[in-house]
């Protein structure tokens, strides 16, 4: 009995390690993010080499490349494997923001950002494959919120330490910085993944391509759940869309948006590992229950920022950061639930396609009743409560349907 304790202790070291190298990675490439991305707009202007229409240009780009790509990044894991992705993700990533840092034009930026888009693309699919694959005895839920919170440590500190770079007039000191903690990630990819074995697929994943990306859309409860985590990814959205839009209605300032912006980072990064823990273990009814829940706390919130005063802003986006909680612990586990073997890295790319479709219903919807007028913004707010309690009851009902579905399998065997 002793001679088979390494062998069990050996791979839980191993899967443990391979948590923590991501959860660090995703530290470190999320502050390199925050530290420029959000700048990029003022550091070309204010350095004259752009037009304001090449710099949207940019952006558009850059979110295509880093969203759009979630299915084919979440095929290749499949077929090639999560750690090579990983790595090859971290690599154009770096490649990218050493081009940035490089020069100040447009054609550089857009290559460097097309490139960059892309990376970061094969970078989320892979970091969530491998954390599945690292937490099939346990411990899933905390990992995955670990990797969101991870983010949101970098969301709190980038734009702080960029903002104290630009007010000592080194905006372009954040680009170098940017591409240095790229570069110490895509080392420390290439070491940390060094045996894994490059020259064959390491999954069973079979027949083509084609076959590997659209085989989930015969997965009816798969499809379904995707299109209902649409409205959530709306409400988590809300803070980069609608926020900015209201905070301007109501007469506040960038102050106001940081400083709501700061307290959802907080919200998350404190108690987001603490829910994962917690759900550990959870079945999948429990987790669709769990998404209920946070999708009427997304849409209590929402009702809260419909009266006037700043307050009421103010509580409204932290109850909604409250609903997001459940988004961070749950999601990326139930796609891992229903997804059949060699496929998780395609049904997580679903996932983030349902998260992307969210963020721009979220955009055109502010755009368009956001507009300025009372009951523009009566009609948002009471638009984003409606969807959110709709997708809080069919999460609610589809948990206790799995239940039910499951305890009389359970009796005819």
């Amino acid at each position: 009995m002793p001679a088979r304790a390494p062998h069990l202790w050996g791979p839980f070291m191993l899967e443990r390690s391979t948590r923590k190298f991501i959860a660090v990675t995703r530290v470190v490439t999320s502050l390199g993010y925050y530290l420029t991305i959000p700048l990029l707009g003022v550091i070309a202007l204010r350095a004259g080499s752009m037009s304001a229409v090449e710099v949207g240009a940019l952006v558009s780009a850059h979110a295509l490349f880093r969203r759009g790509l979630a299915l084919p990044t979440g095929v290749l894991c499949d077929r090639w494997g999560g750690e090579r992705v990983l790595v090859a993700g971290l690599v154009a990533e770096a490649v990218g923001y050493v081009l940035l840092a490089s020069s100040i034009t447009f054609p550089v930026w857009l290559a460097a950002l097309v490139i960059d888009g892309a990376g970061g693309a094969a970078y989320n699919s892979a970091g969530r494959v491998v954390l599945a694959k690292a937490s099939k005895e346990g411990g899933s839920a905390a990992s995955f919120a670990g990797f969101y919170v991870a983010t949101n440590v970098g969301a709190l500190l980038g734009p702080l330490l960029a903002a104290a770079l630009s007010a000592h007039g080194s905006p372009r000191a954040a680009l170098l910085l940017s591409a240095l903690a790229y570069a110490c990630a895509a080392a420390g990819a290439l070491w940390r993944f060094r045996t894994v074995d490059r020259s064959r697929p390491v999954t069973a994943a079979g027949g083509s391509v084609w076959r590997s990306l659209v085989g989930p859309l015969g997965d009816r409860l798969f499809v379904v759940y995707c299109a209902m985590t649409v409205p959530l990814w709306f409400g988590i959205s809300l803070l980069v869309s609608a926020l900015p839009l209201e905070a301007d209605l109501r007469g506040l300032g960038y102050v106001d948006v940081g400083v709501i912006n700061s307290l959802n980072a907080l919200v998350v990064v404190a108690l987001g590992t603490k829910v994962g823990k917690i759900t550990d273990g959870w079945d999948l009814p429990r987790r669709m229950r769990f998404l209920g829940a946070g999708g009427l706390a997304m849409a209590a919130g929402c009702l809260v920022c419909l009266p006037a005063g700043t307050p009421w802003l103010y509580a409204g986006m932290v109850v909604i950061t409250l609903g997001e909680l459940a988004l961070i612990a749950a999601t990326d586990i139930v796609a891992v639930h229903l997804a059949p073997e060699g496929s998780t890295g395609v049904y997580l790319g679903y996932v983030t396609t349902a998260w992307a479709v969210g963020g721009v219903l979220a955009g055109v919807l502010a755009g368009a009743l956001l507009d300025g007028s009372g009951p523009g913004r009566v009609v948002f707010w009471a638009v984003s409560t409606a969807l959110l309690l709709g997708a809080a009851v069919w999460f609610t009902v589809a948990g206790r349907a799995v239940t039910a579905r499951a305890a009389a399998g359970a009796a005819r065997t």
